[in-house]
């Protein structure tokens, strides 16, 4: 159960940070484009403007615009993180309670498979007691034998 529990937040983490990473890329590559754009708008203005004041409303504009693309590209990526991060809480919470549910059915499964094997021992002993013959002992002893191995094969089956 541990195994497959740790199989899953493996999964969920792998997938989570492949979607963390193409966030990121996808904010680059939107941040990128902007700043193309703002530059080339910025070239134009500069070619056309006439005093300075202009060039400067220019450069201030440019300056502006690549500002604005950068809070958008970082925006993208806290997004990106905070989804990222809550989803690795998540698989680290859903590990923690597998493995908390795993241990608590071993002590239970050890603590039954003691049980029926104090039990077979019990009934093993006072067959003996009472066996008369070495067929009924014999018997006694298959019959503890059976006891043991079917308290053994149910202690494997819970624990898996």
């Amino acid at each position: 159960m541990a195994a497959q529990e740790l199989d899953a937040q493996t999964k969920t983490r792998v997938e989570a940070r492949k979607i963390l990473d193409e966030a990121w890329e996808r904010a680059q590559v939107a941040y990128k484009e902007v700043k193309k754009q703002a530059d080339i708008v910025y070239k134009e203005a500069k070619k056309i403007a006439v005093d300075k004041q202009a060039k400067t409303e220019a450069d201030k504009a440019h300056k502006e615009a690549l500002e604005q693309a950068k809070k958008v590209r970082d925006a993208i990526t806290a997004e990106a993180r905070v989804v990222f991060t809550a989803s690795w809480d998540q698989s680290e919470k859903d590990y923690d309670g597998a493995i908390a549910k795993s241990k608590e059915i071993s002590v239970h499964a050890h603590k039954a498979y003691d049980e029926a094997k104090k039990k077979a021992d019990t009934v093993y002993k006072e067959a003996k007691k009472i066996a008369v013959d070495k067929q009924a002992k014999a018997e006694a002893d298959k019959a503890h034998k059976e006891a043991l191995e079917q308290a053994e094969k149910d202690y494997k089956e819970a624990i898996r």
